[in-house]
């Protein structure tokens, strides 16, 4: 299995070098052409799934919706490249689950199309797909799916459009499920980790109720009242819980009483805006900027957050599809300050975009991905990187610093509870569990020395364990969880 990893702890003294955190990293480069690419998965190897669509040298005429990159940008062989992707990729034990046009794939390692899960081959009673959305794994392959789907399931009496739709771990549609409806199009789920989910779309009702924007079900998909925005137009395209139930979302927003198209809000617990955040940060765009205005939220801790999406300019600075906000949500000028990603012209239409962010769980840094050709980092223009780049983490630098924290994680692999063990006397730190596609799946503060981590119910597959203490050093390790 290529994403299989049992434990290494990252890191090494920091010597003088050229770098600076989140530059660029020339060593990798890709020759893609196309028009973009939406998803991507790194693997343990140094290789990375890329989904969307893409023409490569090998096949020139050929459109490919996805493939696997060697660890320096070229084409690896070995995997099927086919057109059985485009949309988000989700690992989930070995297998890959896939956006492809309306509906969802599993696939295998190799890149071939399971068809052992129904979906992918195409055949499934009650189900018609309609408009795509997004999708959620459960830890047991089961899937969640949103958008406008038909079912014909008049035995359980679910007929017609519905925008949450629950399937088997086969791909079959879940019989026991109570699948859910709105008046629209739900484009967006985030899962929380109390199994419930935070939803984004186009619509003003959800199972007959008023619906703000951004709402919150419970892990059945009824609607948790007890949170509710006022969100009127636009929508979610990302999201990120804090320690404290506050939520940061960015995308496209009006909220009534605020005469502003609003990009990057933090909502309180109970969804209201969060009046101590900057929730006004102005944007421009490219003319043809991608799927997402602004989509993307990384914690990098202890300095913010980066996001990411098709902007061109927030506060009136030069932002090329990625910045840096501090916890307040003030632009930071002291990363992302060169012209980010160049524009890329498709048919005669520019894009430029900067789609997903998700570190390398190899080097520690990030890869970031879209439409564009061209990347600016302040330092180095190179105008041959094209759709995928790798950046530098926060472990590079100029100057000489201590070596980073060693970190252990045992037993591993593990089912689920794990002990991070760490070194004494380090004081307050925080501990962060990222999963394969860069999400921050659980955020826990330890006063010192040993921590117990229970990732059950958490889907198998490699996860990242950082630790950060509150004086800046660093470590971290992965572990291997299995079911």
């Amino acid at each position: 299995m290529r994403n299989m990893v049992l434990l290494l702890c990252w890191g090494a003294v920091f010597h003088a070098t050229g770098q600076q955190p989140f530059d660029l990293d020339t060593s990798f480069r890709t020759l893609l052409e196309g028009r973009n690419v939406n998803s991507i998965v790194p693997l343990s190897d140094g290789s990375i799934v890329v989904s969307g669509r893409m023409r490569f040298p090998e096949f020139p005429w050929t459109e490919k919706l996805l493939a696997r990159l060697a660890p320096n940008g070229t084409l690896d062989p070995s995997f099927a490249a086919t057109g059985l992707g485009g949309g988000r990729i989700t690992v989930w034990t070995n297998k890959y689950y896939v956006q492809g046009g309306q509906s969802l794939r599993r696939v295998n390692l190799d890149g071939t199309n399971d068809l052992s899960f129904a979906m992918s081959a195409g055949n499934i009673p009650y189900f018609s797909p309609g408009q795509g959305g997004d999708y959620h794994v459960y830890p047991d392959g089961r899937v969640l799916m949103t958008g406008v789907h038909v079912l014909s399931d008049s035995i359980r009496g679910f007929e017609g459009f519905y925008s949450l739709v629950w399937f088997s771990n086969t791909g079959y549609l879940d019989t026991t499920a109570i699948h859910r409806k709105c008046d629209g199009s739900i484009d967006f789920i985030h899962p929380l980790p109390d199994g419930k989910f935070l939803l984004s779309g186009i619509f003003t009702t959800y199972e007959g109720q008023p619906a703000g924007r951004i709402f919150r079900v419970h892990p059945d998909g009824g609607l948790d009242t007890s949170f509710s925005t006022t969100i009127f137009w636009g929508q979610a395209y990302g999201c990120h819980l804090l320690d404290d139930g506050r939520i940061l979302a960015a995308g496209r927003f009006q909220i009534s009483g605020d005469p502003d198209t609003l990009h990057l809000i933090r909502l309180m617990p109970n969804g209201t805006l969060d009046p101590t955040f900057n929730n006004h940060l102005r944007s421009a765009y490219f003319t043809f900027g991608g799927l997402m205005p602004w989509g993307g939220i990384t914690p990098v801790p202890p300095l913010g957050y980066i996001v990411n999406g098709a902007f061109s300019m927030i506060d009136e600075q030069v932002r090329g599809g990625i910045a840096l906000v501090d916890t307040s949500g003030v632009l930071l000028d002291t990363h992302f300050t060169g012209a980010g990603c160049g524009v890329y012209d498709y048919m005669g239409f520019p894009y430029s975009s900067v789609e997903s962010l998700i570190p390398d769980p190899v080097g520690g840094g990030f890869y970031i991905c879209g439409a564009y050709t061209g990347y600016d980092d302040g330092t180095v223009n190179d105008t041959t990187q094209r759709f995928v780049s790798r950046l530098y983490g926060l472990d590079v630098g100029v100057r000489e610093v201590e070596a980073p924290l060693a970190v252990q994680v045992v037993p591993n692999p593990s089912h689920g509870p794990v002990r991070v063990e760490l070194p004494e006397a380090i004081g307050p730190a925080t501990l962060q569990v990222v999963d394969a596609q860069g999400r921050v799946v659980r955020v826990q503060r330890v006063a010192s020395g040993p921590a117990v981590l229970d990732l059950t119910g958490q889907a198998a597959g490699v996860y990242a364990v950082r630790v950060r203490t509150e004086a800046g050093r660093s470590g971290h390790a992965r572990v291997l969880l299995l079911h």
